[in-house]
């Protein structure tokens, strides 16, 4: 009984003394972060720039960032166009990379200096036409939907493991004609064609008949949150047709494509608006590869549970390729297979028939 008591006497000493631990920050006191990605299909390109503290992070909106391409300085800015209203300086310049390009990233401060070497990827060979169908299918809840599919042959880089994502964009262009007439009535608008508007919007679409980008056939089923294994971005890799080929299988709605020509019509007015759809087969370095998939992991929630991914999950160590600083600047070499859908007429009698494609090739 005594040793029992001595015991349970020590255990609560244990408990109840508790000894502070101090840890020293780890690194320099201010240190450079940029993030970049560069485009061979663009030719504005941005870095983004802030300061890492101990304790906090902030823009750095006090630096000059220098781009050189095969050892020539090709461009030098100090304006960061988003003014300090967010954590990241946003600094914006031209530049023409092609791939295989050597390319700099130089970024100067007052207290710091960063840099950052980049080789581009080589890019896919030319993909050859894409081909499309327009399917009617029913959904889950039994309801008929009208889907495009499309079929996008690529050809891998041969000689070398790869990395790649696929990024869809949808470009739409809106003509209008205006007669003598309806230019009497409103001088504003100029007689004859001219073009209204013009837009790009991403497009997000499903790859659950793709067994490359999706071999499980996943697909999510919470329009608020994604599953991470069904790759919503399209990142793969070249290892099941390595030196090959193959034909990716991407669906999407009608509506995708259409909800950006969004404008406003005048009676008596001729409206008519082209839609292109433009694959893009973006090669990636592995530490570009591996960075993005790190980040989406982190974004999406695999267990369903919030909490139990805190408590189950280690912290991320991203790769990075900043000398005197940190971060991840890369250059994605841009292989681009264009689709038009069409050109179609519309007016204010029949706008809302716009969603109502039909495949013209």
């Amino acid at each position: 009984m005594k040793n029992t008591f001595l015991s349970l006497s020590v255990l609560c000493l244990a408990v109840s003394c508790e000894t502070p631990v101090f840890l020293d920050p780890v690194g320099p006191e201010k240190e450079l972060v940029l993030q970049a990605r560069l485009l061979t299909s663009d030719d504005l390109h941005t870095v983004y720039a802030s300061y890492s503290f101990h304790d906090k992070c902030e823009a750095a909106g006090d630096i000059t960032v220098s781009c050189y391409v095969n050892g020539q300085l090709v461009a030098v800015t100090s304006e960061d166009v988003r003014l300090g209203q967010y954590r990241e300086a946003a600094y914006q310049f031209q530049a023409t990379i092609q791939p295989g390009d050597s390319v700099r990233i130089e970024a100067i401060g007052p207290d710091n200096r960063a840099v950052a070497r980049i080789k581009a990827p080589e890019a896919l060979p030319a993909i050859p036409d894409v081909t499309a169908e327009e399917l009617t299918i029913y959904n889950d809840k039994g309801n008929v939907e009208t889907r495009f599919r499309f079929h996008i042959p690529v050809h891998d880089i041969p000689q070398e493991r790869n990395w790649y994502r696929i990024n869809t964009t949808c470009h739409t262009i809106v003509r209008m004609y205006v007669s003598e007439e309806a230019h009497e009535r409103d001088p504003w608008n100029p007689t004859g064609w001219s073009t209204q508007e013009e837009n790009t919007l991403a497009i997000r679409h499903s790859n659950t008949k793709d067994p490359v980008l999706n071999p499980d056939g996943r697909e999510s089923k919470d329009r608020y949150v994604e599953d991470y294994l069904s790759n919503p971005h399209h990142f793969f890799t070249d290892e099941l047709f390595e030196d090959g080929s193959n034909e990716f299988i991407l669906e999407a709605s009608p509506y995708d494509y259409t909800k950006g020509a969004r404008f406003a019509m005048s009676s008596g007015i001729q409206y008519q608006y082209t839609i292109t759809a433009y694959f893009d087969i973006q090669s990636l370095s592995r530490e570009d590869f591996m960075h993005s998939r790190m980040l989406e992991m982190d974004h999406f929630n695999l267990s369903g549970v919030s909490i139990v991914d805190d408590l189950f999950s280690e912290d991320m160590v991203l790769p990075g390729n900043v000398e005197g600083g940190m971060g991840l600047v890369t250059v994605r070499s841009v292989t681009r297979a264009p689709y038009v859908l069409g050109t179609y007429d519309c007016d204010i009698h029949n706008w809302y028939d716009v969603y109502d494609l039909h495949l013209k090739h």
